[in-house]
């Protein structure tokens, strides 16, 4: 197959993957410019990197990379109008991929370094992005940094990213913002969790400060050294792993195709008639498992909404304490002075705790998109395991399958872009306010501006919640699109091999005999390769 002879070419002519992977905001893009030497690729405050981006050796330039299959070159310049969420949002332009060409040395011979989005970023599913990537790299940068704990989401991907590949090099960044005691206690906590993660006792951490450089040549330096000593067998060790899951599907695909070749053409049609039955079962489990998963959605709604309705309480009393003492303080003053205190003071207060509250829905809509995910997975790694047993069933072949990985790669289905914040307090007032005494006008104003603090708290809480749910159920339709999707994928697949064999069947006993034959070769050589492959790995 294709995916085999691109394997066997990677490994033929040494060409290295190692992925830059970690979550949004832990120094990723910072880090490779630093190996560059040279800002290359756009970094900034919000998550920039919004899709794949290789980088190997070569002059300056770059290849975009389209869904729909075509490629432009454009210069190093133009990068971030393809990359970047701010010039690409909701990657607009479907950009599939980017080659960046760099006359670096580290990639001089065959190493290609990828830059990833962030893991757990809610734009542009980027977390998915990072993890369909998983099985093209050989080797791992991760990303760490000391102003985080290794969180839940960090633990899966690690999970999952050691199925796929076994060389780690882990960075822990921005070393620069603490002293030398914290970073001692904040590494010996990392090193006592990845090695539980990994399932290893050898962990090595690389400090690093991707934004100043410290740390950084040694991390270079572990990566050429392996590079010079150990690409043959770090490449060995990749490849054997993604080779596995091909070669295991194949040969479940000869088995099945030998089990129904030999049976009589009266049983094979009673099997087969047996198999469309159980098959239609997989419409049922599909639209339960849409079901499970829009019960999930709907509890994560509920809960945003509950918690919301909580957090504007809370937002509404705390902000009426701060005018309060505010107004006691200035009551005073002449109407207009207090007016602006008090304007000047809630603005700038609504707007760090509506921002505070924006960033509590996202940690909600991150850790229950990764919910809904990982439910999707394992709902169609179920339906596998059903099809799995029925063929076993009726054609006594143990049927195996890729594992799913890759969900929703390709789509934007979840890429969030919240309205901007209001707090602006324009309060119209009849001027003869200004004309009362000053006690009944300074009342007045308190008055007023606390009730138009209070609608704007409801009213950008409202719109924040409303945002979530749409953007939660646009989720789940493209969950069921996918689902779909699947479920078709892997019954045409079945069918397809069956109606090969009907096909076949009328052909002369001399040729159903030589196909017979070779087939059995190709399943005894492809075994004799996983078995030589699972002997390496011991």
């Amino acid at each position: 197959t294709a995916k085999v002879l691109d394997l066997q070419k990677r490994l033929r002519n040494r060409e290295l993957t190692i992925a830059v992977i970690g979550q949004f905001k832990r120094g990723k893009t910072t880090l490779i410019n630093s190996i560059l030497g040279a800002d290359i690729l756009p970094v900034g405050i919000v998550p920039i990197t919004s899709a794949v981006t290789k980088i190997k050796y070569g002059l300056d330039q770059a290849a975009v990379s389209f869904q729909h299959g075509g490629t432009q070159q454009v210069p190093l310049t133009k990068l971030d109008q393809y990359i970047s969420e701010q010039e690409n949002p909701d990657n607009k332009k479907g950009v599939s991929f980017v080659t960046l060409y760099y006359p670096c040395d580290l990639l001089k011979d065959g190493l290609t370094i990828v830059d990833t989005p962030g893991v757990g970023s809610v734009h542009k599913l980027n977390t998915d992005v990072a993890y369909s990537f998983i099985k093209e790299s050989d080797a791992v940068i991760f990303m760490l940094s000391v102003d985080s704990p290794i969180n839940e989401i960090e633990r899966e991907f690690l999970f999952a990213t050691k199925q796929y590949t076994s060389k780690f090099y882990f960075a822990v960044n921005k070393v620069d913002v603490i002293n030398e005691g914290e970073l001692t206690s904040y590494l010996r906590y990392c090193e006592s969790l990845l090695r539980e993660l990994m399932d290893t006792d050898s962990i090595r951490l690389f400090p690093i400060s991707a934004k100043v450089g410290t740390g950084i040549p040694e991390l270079l330096s572990a990566v050429r050294r392996d590079i010079q000593l150990s690409i043959d067998e770090i490449l060995t060790d990749s490849i054997r792993i993604k080779l596995g899951e091909v070669l295991n599907a194949a040969m479940s695909q000869i088995e099945l195709y030998l089990s129904a070749l030999n049976m009589p053409v009266d049983n094979l049609e009673k099997k087969r008639l047996e198999l469309v039955d159980k098959l239609a079962d997989l419409d049922r489990m599909s639209q339960e498992a849409y079901f499970r998963i829009e019960r999930h959605a709907n509890s994560l709604i509920k809960k945003i909404e509950k918690d919301f309705a909580l957090l504007a309480n809370d937002t509404i009393k705390d902000m009426t304490s701060i005018l309060q003492n505010v107004y006691k303080q200035n009551t005073h003053k002449r109407p207009r002075v207090l007016e602006n205190e008090l304007k000047t003071v809630l603005e700038t207060n609504s707007k760090c705790r509506l921002a505070k509250i924006n960033d509590t829905g996202l940690d909600y809509l991150r850790s229950g998109y990764e919910e809904m995910a990982n439910l999707l997975v394992k709902e169609i790694e179920g339906m596998k395991a059903y099809l799995a047993e029925v063929i076993r069933s009726l054609f006594g072949v143990d049927y195996r399958y890729e594992k799913t990985s890759h969900t929703l790669s390709e789509r934007s289905d979840f890429y969030i872009r919240l309205g901007k914040i209001t707090v602006s307090f324009f309060i119209e007032k009849r001027w003869f306010i200004y004309l009362m005494p000053r006690r009944f006008a300074n009342r007045k104003i308190a008055s007023d501006i606390s009730k138009e603090m209070k609608d704007n708290v409801s009213r950008n809480l409202t719109n924040m919640v409303a945002n979530y749910r749409y953007k939660i159920r646009e989720s789940i339709r493209s969950f069921s699109a996918l689902f779909r999707s699947e479920t078709e994928t892997l019954k045409a697949d079945i069918n397809k091999l069956l109606e090969r064999v009907t096909v076949d069947k009328e052909t002369t006993s001399v040729e159903l005999k030589e196909k017979n034959e070779q087939l059995k070769y190709i399943h005894d050589a492809l075994h004799q390769i996983i078995v030589t492959l699972d002997g390496e790995s011991n």
